[in-house]
């Protein structure tokens, strides 16, 4: 699995299902630069950061 299939498969075990993933992977976020996961999740660094906001999000922590 590469980068990009990797947040997916994340997201989409987080939010439930492959169209609220896909949401959330496309939109901008602040705590991500205002850039959508999806564009950072492309090279190592932005992978990182994007898995680390995903775990955020599944522990409860949004802010």
């Amino acid at each position: 699995m590469n980068y990009l299939e990797q947040i997916q498969h994340q997201a989409e075990q987080i939010f439930g299902n492959k169209e609220k993933a896909d949401a959330w992977l496309n939109q901008p976020k602040k705590t991500l630069g205002d850039r959508a996961p999806l564009d950072l999740a492309r090279e190592a660094e932005g992978y990182l950061l994007v898995r680390v906001e995903l775990e955020r999000i599944k522990h409860g922590y949004f802010a």
